[in-house]
């Protein structure tokens, strides 16, 4: 079995502050030794010791973690698959962005997000070609379309259970709503997309062909 072997983590949010904002909180953790499967490519990765990683919890539900399979996950759609006018739902830690800020086929970052304590604890720490707002996604991307923004790309992040029925199920329904509104545009979500490509786009957009090395490769950039 061929795989990556993780001896070091870094990340943007390693260096974010650490502290609690009425339920939100930006903590550290420990992931600990051993083999882990990518998050959507069949490839596997060895942290040999146990590395720090970057969580955000609201209470006691952990929304978002900067270990290396989101990482991976994250590097294809944002380097390689998003362009133009990109809307992200859902800012979490703001990886995606890190991403996105290094892929010259990206002109412009809206990024939608309900909870305006990431505002204080995440979005200043960002560089980013865009501008945040607070709102319900559902609610703000409609009113996108209403006044006549264009939009290539849209990719989502707030959905929970990857790999899990409802939650694919949940994700379809999301793709119609946006692509309803928005139907030139490519949807994007780093937890399904290979199964999006296989069993929804048919043929829409292009599976991709990167690489478990080329990713990883990408990923290093932020180390």
């Amino acid at each position: 079995m061929n795989y990556h072997v993780i001896d070091h983590w870094k990340t943007p949010a390693t260096s974010y502050p650490r502290g609690k904002l009425g339920a939100w909180e930006i903590a550290t953790a420990k992931k600990e030794p051993g083999l882990y499967k990518t998050q959507d490519y069949g490839a596997f990765y060895y942290v040999p010791e146990a590395i720090e990683i970057t969580t955000l919890r609201e209470g006691d539900l952990l929304w978002f973690t900067d270990e290396p399979r989101q990482m991976y996950a994250l590097a294809e759609i944002g380097l390689f698959r998003a362009r133009g006018n990109v809307v992200v739902g859902g800012l979490g830690l703001g990886l995606i962005h890190s991403f996105l800020r290094h892929n010259p086929s990206v002109t412009h970052i809206t990024t939608i997000e309900r909870a305006r304590e990431l505002e204080t604890l995440v979005w200043p720490h960002l560089k980013t070609r865009g501008h945040l707002i607070i709102g319900d996604f559902y609610t703000v991307l409609p009113e996108l379309a209403r006044v006549g923004v264009e939009v290539d790309t849209i990719i989502t992040d707030f959905l929970f259970g990857y790999q899990d029925d409802t939650t694919w199920r949940q994700l379809k329904e999301q793709r119609a709503f946006c692509l309803a509104h928005f139907p030139n545009a490519q949807f994007l979500e780093h937890g399904f997309q290979r199964r999006m490509d296989e069993e929804v786009v048919a043929g829409d957009i292009p599976p991709s062909l990167i690489s478990p090395v080329a990713m990883f490769d990408q990923v290093r950039i932020f180390r």
